[in-house]
């Protein structure tokens, strides 16, 4: 309820104060009468991936604050891109995204893992299309790379010097989130690592400022070990923080996701000094108005005849993302010919599909990855080891899967136990299991060959497996505990 309140008062505010200030230098209320002391505006967005539906009534939100803030500045803290194939399909892939944020008029973006997801090719083609610079600090690439990303870049704001440094997440496999294969020319290092070498910048600004895309329990840790920065911005785990608080003197923000919220940070500067700061959660949606223009160009984007056309449909709706891994995995599992067939958690994007026509939008949006299929041969015990080792990779969760079911055990050791759908499985006998490239290439696993590439995605053969079977209905169904 606080939220909300915190909301509406704020449309209060922008209401009276566009009846008030039709001259366009309007300025904050939260200003003090002093020529000495400044307030820095910063509107900040995370995890927008491909939320290009949204923006019209952003755009309109932004539209309204800076009526109020004329000097406001807009961040996004990183994933962009990945999660609908208007965008993720189009060619050039991001385009619509891009067009959109320099349509808005962002400042700054930070590197997400998802920004990786189509190559750097496509990355630096990106960063060239932005009318706004893209910043990450703890990435290092290889000579003759040339990829247009900042370590942090020194901004000016109403004579205020504020410097903003960018961060990404890096796992325990030394590298963020993405396909390995999209991160060959590139190396990562930690934040809590790579910070040091940035703590020089607070003697030469005013503000110092973090866009992160590294989770919001990395942003504390961060906070509590470089006490010298101002104010977190972060992204990447999705946590909607409603009320944004001082962790060890920095405040830390997070605005959820897919552009359903969006945070204002103010912070007031005297004398070169930070004298107060303070974030409110907007709520994006509930904003009543929508930007013409900008309603236009979502519109033509999504008039896409190719992923509006209808290959199948579902006779029941899909409640559960392992619903939707259980027909992932058959279709990888009969197109492929395999005996059985694996898909980890994060590749399905979803939590759930309605009833009814099942179109090639909607499967691109299941799985937005493009990820080749590979076949190995192995034996059953090395099943049962693979199955147990992606258990442990994907935090507890059992990936999911077709042609068994299986149960994970802990007797004084993790193990796995299956049945086959015929009902029998041996440890010593020679099997073919599909899974895709992404998990080919981070799951550490045995097998009797090397992979043999499908030379078909986990999107294609959801395709094809639905022009075969014309109808689906995976409600209720469980293989995995």
């Amino acid at each position: 309820m606080k939220r909300h309140f915190l909301f509406f008062l704020c449309l209060a505010l922008l209401c009276s104060c566009q009846g008030n200030h039709n001259d366009g230098n309007a300025k904050s209320d939260f200003k003090s009468d002093s020529n000495l002391e400044k307030e820095i505006v910063i509107l900040s967005v995370n995890d927008m991936h491909s939320s290009i539906d949204m923006f019209p009534k952003f755009a309109a939100l932004v539209d309204s604050l800076r009526n109020v803030y004329p000097d406001m500045l807009v961040f996004s803290a990183g994933d962009n891109r990945t999660g609908n194939p208007v965008n993720d399909q189009y060619n050039p892939v991001n385009f619509p995204m891009i067009s959109l944020m320099n349509k808005v008029g962002f400042d700054l973006s930070a590197v997400g893992n998802h920004e990786w997801d189509a190559g750097t090719d496509n990355l630096q083609q990106n960063i060239k299309q932005a009318d706004f610079p893209f910043v990450c600090a703890n990435v290092t690439q290889k000579d003759g790379l040339n990829l247009d990303i900042k370590p942090y870049v020194m901004l000016e704001n109403q004579g205020v010097k504020i410097a903003v440094v960018g961060m990404i997440e890096v796992r325990h496999d030394g590298i963020p989130g993405a396909h390995p294969s999209n991160l060959t020319q590139v190396s990562f290092k930690k934040a809590i690592d790579a910070m040091p070498e940035y703590q020089y910048l607070r003697e030469q600004c005013d503000v110092m400022i973090v866009l992160s895309h590294l989770g919001f329990e990395d942003d504390v840790e961060v906070a509590q070990a470089t006490p010298y920065l101002d104010v977190i911005l972060g992204g990447h785990t999705h946590t909607l923080v409603e009320f944004p608080t001082e962790h060890n003197g920095v405040l830390v923000t997070q605005a959820g996701s897919h552009l359903k919220y969006a945070t204002l940070t103010k912070i007031k500067v005297k004398d070169g000094k930070v004298t107060g700061k303070e974030a409110i959660t907007l709520d994006v949606k509930a904003f009543r108005k929508s930007d013409k223009e900008v309603k236009a160009m979502v519109d033509g984007f999504n008039d896409s005849p190719t992923l509006n056309e209808s290959i199948g449909k579902a006779l029941t709706k899909f409640d559960n993302p392992e619903e939707l891994g259980c027909f992932m995995t058959d279709a990888i599992r009969e197109v492929s010919g395999a005996d059985f067939a694996f898909q980890n958690t994060g590749g399905v994007r979803v939590n759930y599909l309605k009833a009814g026509p099942i179109t090639v939008k909607d499967i691109y949006t299941i799985d937005p990855f493009g990820n080749e299929i590979v076949v190995f041969e192995m034996t059953g015990q090395q099943v049962k080891n693979f199955i147990v080792d992606t258990y442990r990779k994907n935090g507890g969760y059992p990936s999911y899967v077709s042609g068994m079911t299986y149960e994970m055990q802990t007797n004084g050791k993790l193990s796995a136990y299956v049945t086959t759908n015929s009902g029998r499985f041996s440890t010593k006998e020679t099997y073919k299991v599909a899974m895709n490239s992404y998990m080919a290439s981070t799951v550490r696993f045995e097998s009797l060959d090397d992979g043999q590439s499908q030379y078909m995605t986990s999107e294609e053969m959801m395709i094809e497996f639905l022009r075969r079977h014309k109808t689906v209905d995976y409600q209720g169904i469980r293989r995995t505990k």
